[in-house]
């Protein structure tokens, strides 16, 4: 697995959380994950938190893939 493009980065809800997309090239398959960094307070100390989710998928040579996405496999 290799992150071939990341998004420039959003601001989310809360005052201290970013997202953005990276799409990742695993074997023949190109996968775009949603990524969220997001501080919070768990009552002693602020923590950062990470997490990611997969939205959407194409095989090498799917038509459906984004024409944009090709330059970069």
């Amino acid at each position: 697995m290799s992150t071939i493009y990341t998004t420039n980065s959003w601001s989310g809800y809360g005052k201290h959380e970013t997202y953005w997309n990276e799409y990742r090239r695993e074997g023949d398959i190109v996968v775009k994950y949603k990524c969220r960094r997001g501080k919070f307070f768990d009552g002693k100390e602020n923590n950062w938190e990470e997490s990611e989710e997969q939205v959407d998928s194409w095989s090498i040579g799917d038509p459906d893939m984004p024409d944009w996405l090709h330059q970069y496999l």
